[in-house]
């Protein structure tokens, strides 16, 4: 492995990480944890963010925990999920896009990108699942 790749694994490790709780500190910022999953009704871009979900049903403002799902090391520049992230009875709306946050009562954004391309229509009562190892962060 290349120094690069070592490095950018281990931004990934120490930028997306599995705790349940405490706080850690990339540079001038102090994350909280647990980081959170934040599904978007609107495409996020990098000076501006997407349209959270409208909470109703079984989806919460502020998104899902993403605590006990981040658990392998980052490896050949990317890390993936190790447990499902899952919404059940969702609220109507378009899934758009997603966005990492840590869980501050102003959450700061961690990861984006969107896929215009990839939107989907929820229908009230669906449940929408993100499936082990298909939520990835990257380092190129």
């Amino acid at each position: 492995m290349t120094k690069a790749a070592s490095w950018a694994n281990d931004v990934l490790d120490a930028t997306l990480q599995n705790g349940a709780s405490g706080t850690y500190v990339v540079g001038p910022t102090t994350y909280t944890l647990p980081d959170r999953l934040i599904f978007m009704s609107t495409l996020s871009v990098a000076a501006t963010q997407g349209t959270e979900w409208t909470t109703s049903g079984g989806y919460t403002a502020g998104g899902v925990s993403l605590a006990g799902l981040l658990t392998a090391a980052a490896a050949s520049q990317s890390k993936a999920n190790t447990g499902a992230v899952t919404v059940t009875n969702a609220p109507a709306q378009t899934w758009a896009d997603n966005e990492v946050k840590d869980s501050t009562g102003t959450p700061k954004r961690k990861v984006f990108k969107g896929t215009p391309s990839l939107a989907k229509t929820v229908n009230a009562g669906d449940t929408c699942t993100i499936a082990i190892g298909s939520l990835t962060g990257t380092e190129a």
